[in-house]
């Protein structure tokens, strides 16, 4: 007989990183935390060496277990073009296989990337075989059906084109994409059918947890602004700011810095406002290829295959034997960071034609943002005071630490909300 578990889920699919949040929505069902690579390893022979079944329940909930990072495995689903095995996250980027990651150069739509899907597919199989183990200390006999509510994100401009499609492909007509995990010396099926998925715009999510958890992060931030104030007299402006005005603001306008892309959402009179917003298609990572390029033409071989090797790279605190070579790469990263600051304060400049007086404020955000600071805070706070000369808005640039994860928290907070939304109208039925 079938194990059948329901599951909800915020993915934030990033074109450089996987933030999510998964639970179980059974009583006391545990809450995951999904922190990874957007990538795979595609396997098309077998090279990798089957985990002990013995071994599951500290390879799936150990203590240093971080299962999402680690999966091996192979789909049946028309969302997949091919049945080969995949290694997910972290494992994928010192696999033997064909690496693959999101493309950030060419036109094709991150909804219309299959990468995007298996990561979805991946992620919830990988939760309902944790949740199993944990509860049962074994690995199923049994496949897994799992029922998934998700809320997911897209770029803007492909928000506005794809979102309804994008839904449509993960419900598939009420059919199940089958997963089947083979980490392990005996594989386990997980068939998984999406009853409800939501798809909101990449930046608009995060405002919606800026909205919900913002006052307790909202005077640091108040802090650090009139630390960048350009002036005296604009701090003294500033400092008659508090938390409860901007949570209050009603139109604001968002810029949330991703690998890929960064995206510009406006939201006027509390609503989001999709003819006013934008998307810039580049991000993080296009400044991280240039400076590869950049390094290649002046005969340097770095040894960074790809924007990902030199981003886990620059993450890591050099050791001393690497220190003079990790600043020289940091030279050319910062170089090319202040091109493309430019390049994101001009997309906010074509903004600001439209929307620059009635707006109340503006955030930063976004897992490149924190890189980006140096440069791109300055950059910004230059341009709308050149837009808005006579009433420039305040501009709260959030902490690296916390900011990467706000779609993630919005989309989940989304999920949640179309859950309950879900349950009061089965309820109403029911009397």
């Amino acid at each position: 007989m079938a194990i059948k578990v329901e599951l909800n889920g915020g993915l934030d699919i990033g074109n450089g990183y996987v933030k999510a949040l998964v639970e179980s929505k059974a009583e006391g069902g545990k809450r995951d935390t999904v922190d990874m690579p957007s990538a795979v390893a595609i396997l098309t022979r077998p090279n990798q060496v089957p985990i002990s079944d013995d071994d599951a329940a500290e390879t799936l909930n150990g203590e240093d277990a971080d299962f999402f990072n680690q999966l091996d495995a192979s789909f049946d689903s028309p969302l997949i073009p091919d049945s080969y095995r995949r290694v997910f996250g972290m494992r994928s980027l010192s696999a033997d296989g064909a690496f693959e990651e999101f493309d950030t150069v060419g036109r094709a739509s991150k909804a219309k990337q299959p990468l995007s899907k298996a990561l979805v597919l991946g992620i919830f199989a990988a939760k309902a075989l944790k949740d199993y183990v944990a509860r049962e200390g074994s690995l199923p006999t049994e496949e897994i059906l799992v029922d998934a509510s998700v809320a997911l994100a897209l770029p803007i401009s492909e928000f506005m084109r794809h979102r309804e499609s994008y839904a449509a492909e993960f419900v598939n007509g009420g059919k199940a994409h089958i997963a089947m995990v083979k980490n392990f010396e005996t594989s386990v099926i997980v068939k998984i059918s999406f009853s409800k998925v939501e798809v909101l715009a990449e930046g608009a999510s995060a405002h919606y947890a800026i909205a919900e958890r913002g006052a307790t992060i909202m005077d640091k931030v108040l802090s650090d602004l009139l630390e960048n104030a350009p002036t005296p007299e604009r701090r003294e402006e500033l400092s008659e700011i508090t938390s409860e005005d901007v949570l209050a603001a009603t139109n604001t306008i968002g810029i949330d810095v991703g690998e890929g892309t960064v995206n510009f959402p406006v939201f006027t009179n509390g609503k989001f406002n999709a003819d006013a917003s934008r998307t810039l298609d580049k991000g993080w990572g296009s400044v991280l290829l240039s400076a590869i390029t950049a390094m290649e033409d002046q005969g340097i071989e770095a040894g960074f295959s790809s924007r990902k090797d030199i981003a886990e790279f620059l993450q890591r605190k050099p050791s001393a034997l690497k220190k003079t070579f990790y600043n020289r790469v940091q030279q050319f990263v910062d170089q090319e960071a202040v091109f493309f600051a430019d390049e994101v304060a001009e997309k906010l400049g074509t903004i600001l034609r439209n929307v620059g007086a009635m707006t109340e404020v503006g955030f930063v955000y976004g897992g490149g943002a924190g890189a980006m600071k140096d440069v791109l805070y300055s950059r910004l706070q230059e341009k709308i005071s050149e837009m808005n000369s006579m009433s420039a808005f305040p501009l709260l640039y959030l902490d690296g630490s916390y900011s990467r994860h706000l779609n993630r928290a919005g989309l989940f907070l989304a999920s949640q909300d179309k859950t309950k939304a879900e349950a009061k109208r089965a309820a109403k039925k029911k009397d």
